[in-house]
């Protein structure tokens, strides 16, 4: 369940879950904005999941705050440990170039594979629980379906 705002506009620090209907139902309506952004995020989970590798999916900052219109979108997705870059279909790659999923979807895209282990996803899921202001804020897993 995707808990309610704290004073500040932010999610509660902790991994939150909530599936892709109670993401975008959360997240998507209160703004222009938000619903352009929303459909970048719909693109590139489509484009991951073409892979048949995507395994998990986090997402954080301004996207899961308040914010009426958030910065941009930045999330994670945990691929198969067998995921390679060059063997996803060719419309699917950019999601995995950074420079080049900023630029078709205003969006910071990282991934990994899930080989890194539990430690190593929990260290770097901690790293994005600090906000620029040092405050620690939610991330969301949305769940897939």
């Amino acid at each position: 369940m995707i808990p309610e705002f704290d004073l500040d506009g932010n999610l509660p620090q902790g991994i939150h879950t909530g599936t892709e209907s109670d993401f975008f139902d959360r997240f998507t309506a209160s703004s222009a904005r938000r619903r352009w952004l929303a459909d970048r995020v719909r693109e590139i989970l489509a484009l991951a999941k073409a892979t048949g590798k995507l395994e998990r999916v986090f997402v954080w900052g301004s996207f899961v705050t308040s914010k009426e219109s958030p910065n941009d979108i930045d999330l994670l997705l945990l691929m198969g440990a067998d995921f390679e870059v060059e063997k996803a279909p060719r419309r699917c790659r950019h999601v995995f170039e950074h420079a080049s999923a900023r630029m078709a979807f205003q969006a910071d895209v990282f991934w990994a594979k899930s080989s890194i282990g539990e430690e190593a996803l929990r260290l770097w899921l901690e790293t994005y629980q600090q906000a620029r202001d040092f405050q620690r804020r939610g991330i969301i897993e949305v769940l897939l379906a």
